[in-house]
Order: C-alpha cells, then sequence, then structure tokens
C-alpha cells in the first residue's frame, strides 16, 4: 500500500503459534491503510508465520534479527517503516477491529494529545480487566499507568531517539516519560479494544522483572536518567526524604498508642464476623 497511515511493529520471539492470532487482528482493522513489519529475533516457527501471511498480505514485511530486547526490535521495526503513525503491538495480543479508525481520529484532531490508548481486557490464564491508574504526567513519574501497545506519533519517536536499548524490561515506562511533559495529553478511550494475553507460565522478561535486585536497578535507572524531569515536579527529594521521615515516625507513634490498637482490634474483629 502505497502512503500507509499507521505502522504497526511487532517484536516476536518464540511466539510463532500465536502470531497467526495477532495478524489476524492487525487485517481485520476497519482502517486499513497501515503497514506491518514483524522482527523476529527467536528460534521457532514465527519466520514460517510471517512468511505466509505477507504472501497473503503485502502489506505485511518480516526481518528476521536477533536482538537485544524489545527496544531494539522495535527501534529496528519503525525504522523499516514511513508512516506517521506508529503502534507496537506486542507477538500474542490482539485489538478490536475498530482500534486503528478510533484511535487516528483522536490523535489528529488534537496536537496536544500526544498518545491513545483504551482499557485493557486480560484473556488467557487470567480474564478480567488491566487495572492502570488514571494518567497525569506526576502519576506516570511514579508507576507505568500506559501500556506498551498505544498509537503515536512518529516525530515523537524521532525527536526522543527512539526506545532505549540499554532497558531489557521498562522501556515503555522509560519511552513515555522521554516523550510526554506536564502539557501533554493522553486519551485513554473508555472501552475495551485492547486484549493483553496472560499465560499461566513467566517469560524470560517475567522473571527479571520479579528478581528485586534487577528491577531496583531498573527503577534506579530511570529516575538518574530523568533526574531534571523528577526535581520540576517533585521538588527537592532531601526535603521529600525528610518529610517521608517525619511521618513515619508519626505512624509510628501514633500505632502504638491504645487508641490506635483498639481500633485495630476492632477492625480485625468486625472483618472476621462478616465471613
Amino acid at each position: 500500500m502505497t502512503n500507509p497511515r499507521i505502522a504497526v511493529i511487532i517484536p516476536s520471539f518464540n511466539r510463532g503459534s500465536l502470531l497467526g492470532e495477532t495478524l489476524q487482528s492487525v487485517t481485520s482493522q476497519t482502517f486499513q491503510h497501515w503497514e506491518c513489519v514483524i522482527v523476529i529475533g527467536g528460534d521457532d516457527n514465527a519466520v514460517d508465520v510471517a512468511r505466509e501471511w505477507s504472501a497473503k498480505d503485502p502489506r505485511i514485511k518480516f526481518i528476521e534479527q536477533k536482538t537485544s530486547g524489545p527496544s531494539e526490535a522495535r527501534n529496528i521495526g519503525i525504522r523499516a517503516t514511513t508512516a506517521p503513525y506508529i503502534f507496537p503491538l506486542d507477538d500474542d495480543d490482539l485489538i478490536d477491529p475498530t482500534f486503528f479508525d478510533r484511535a487516528l481520529r483522536i490523535l489528529e484532531s488534537d496536537t496536544q494529545i500526544k498518545v491513545v490508548t483504551s482499557k485493557v481486557m486480560q484473556f488467557g490464564h487470567v480474564e478480567r480487566e488491566l487495572p492502570l491508574a488514571p494518567y497525569s504526567y506526576a502519576n506516570l513519574l511514579m508507576r507505568n499507568c500506559i501500556i506498551c501497545c498505544c498509537l503515536y506519533r512518529r516525530e515523537d519517536f524521532e525527536r526522543v531517539g527512539g526506545y532505549d536499548v540499554s532497558f531489557f524490561v521498562l522501556e515503555d515506562w522509560d519511552f513515555w516519560i522521554s516523550v510526554l511533559d506536564g502539557t501533554s495529553k493522553v486519551h485513554r478511550i473508555d472501552e475495551y479494544l485492547y486484549f493483553y494475553r496472560r499465560h499461566a507460565s513467566g517469560s524470560l522478561v517475567n522473571s527479571f522483572v520479579d528478581s528485586k535486585k534487577n528491577y531496583q536497578d531498573h527503577i534506579d535507572r530511570i529516575y538518574k536518567k530523568h533526574i531534571d524531569k523528577y526535581f520540576a515536579i517533585q521538588g527537592n527529594p532531601i526535603l521529600l526524604y525528610r518529610d517521608y521521615v517525619i511521618l513515619r515516625a508519626f505512624q509510628k507513634k501514633v500505632s502504638n498508642t491504645a487508641v490506635f490498637r483498639m481500633l485495630a482490634w476492632l477492625r480485625k474483629k468486625t472483618k472476621k464476623a462478616s465471613k
């Protein structure tokens, strides 16, 4: 297709058995002016699946390249496309057929809107909504409240230099902090248009995140990398820590009072009686 409007980027790592479902959800979009690049780094049958789909639909292409993680894979895929809007997509997730159409209309309606996402439903091993905190820039600095797979502008990708390849996990959080600021808008469509597959067994990435040391290391790196933004929003960290120490001391003092212990006992008794 000439002049595609949306570039769909799918890093694939040993999920060939599920890749076809993901591609089906892309080709089923009501908005058809897209291009799709699959960056394959695993050792399973993903290449065969990608070759089959690209033969059926010339908008789908694939690149075989070992990468150091999702950041590098996304960068490779994005730089192999030309569309002005970017949509990263995980290789085992699904999107509602109307997502591209609706998200693009919203993004093009307001230049201050930097990211368009939706409510997220988990499926597979777990079937319930993925809880995400409401977006504000202050909330984003505390926790990632935006999933990786959102629609955004290529110009923002280029402005921040793409995804930081030194991040193996939390790379999407780092990217959103780079792209957004206190004046940016993030629009979350109040419907389940993105479907996040949950697996019974953890992945390599999940195992990495579950390691407290590795997770804390990445949190520290995000803070140090964006320290100017944290300082601008939250103020002097010395003063913040001083207030934290004062509050903890007050909490400890209150928790040792007879009234606090009585209230704790009553709450416990009431909870037990309600069961």
